[in-house]
């Protein structure tokens, strides 16, 4: 296979461009809706896994759930909080880096927004100890950016937690990453999911003409432009969002990299 000069100068100009967006290839999952309040500013230790368990003799395997019964493991929820692990420095052992004393979160209505699965493994998400969402393999389950919740059983006030255990096949051995977040939350909850109204007129949502900005992040959403969802996240206010799918476009350049042969 060959590529063109065209080709690679496009290659090259994303990858530059990808470079100062997207976080680094340390980078994996966080809860982006509800917001979550985080004790560290360093973007990279937010979104890094809080262990890894192939380092901390677990005898990990591709299967997590025959793992997880055999060992006498109720659920994802049980293994991570009863498990004998030691998370990264400065990490909260039950929240990791997020603040469950933080400012509480309007409720969402009807889901929850991560920055996507990349990994295999299974995920759960409660409200405090309510189970609202589970998979057993969540980068299948939920391919996108959203799941939805039922946030119903919120009355007044309570605590999202999320829990997420990326299995990846590396070094001919399985790595099990732990990944957690709680997320006060306060209000009223719903069960029903709502969906974003689409304006597709010369005008604002305010009626005032549309910015520059507003045309463009249209004109890449009506065609299949492979940055419109970084500029819809930027211009919606999402950075964390943004950044994790310039990650997630950064790796594919270079997975497509790696498989290229180049004409020298």
């Amino acid at each position: 296979m060959t590529t063109s000069p065209v080709s690679t100068l496009v290659v090259a100009s994303a990858l530059i461009s990808l470079a100062f967006l997207a976080p680094t290839t340390n980078a994996h999952q966080v809860v982006l809706l509800p917001k979550p309040q985080w004790t560290t500013t360093n973007r990279d230790t937010q979104h890094n896994p809080l262990a890894f368990l192939e380092s901390q003799g677990f005898k990990t395997q591709a299967d997590f759930k025959s793992w997880r019964e055999k060992n006498g493991y109720k659920s994802l929820r049980d293994f991570m909080d009863r498990a004998k692990y030691t998370v990264t420095e400065g990490a909260d052992f039950s929240c990791g880096f997020t603040d469950p004393k933080g400012k509480p979160q309007p409720i969402p209505d009807g889901h929850m927004r991560f920055t996507g699965y990349t990994h295999d493994g299974p995920c759960e998400t409660y409200l405090d100890d309510k189970l609202v969402l589970e998979g057993e393999n969540c980068h299948e389950k939920f391919p996108g950016k959203d799941a939805p919740v039922d946030y119903s059983s919120c009355k007044g006030s309570c605590m999202f937690r999320w829990y997420w255990l990326g299995v990846r096949f590396l070094k001919n051995s399985y790595s099990w990453q732990v990944y957690k977040a709680c997320i006060p939350l306060a209000g009223s909850g719903s069960s029903e999911p709502t969906h974003p109204t689409h304006h597709a007129n010369d005008t604002s949502t305010n009626g005032s003409p549309k910015t520059l900005r507003e045309v463009s992040v249209e004109k890449y959403a009506k065609q299949n432009h492979p940055f419109k969802n970084v500029m819809v996240a930027i211009e919606t206010g999402n950075e964390d969002h943004a950044l994790a799918i310039a990650h997630e476009l950064q790796l594919n350049i270079q997975r497509k990299l790696d498989t290229t042969q180049w004409n020298t």
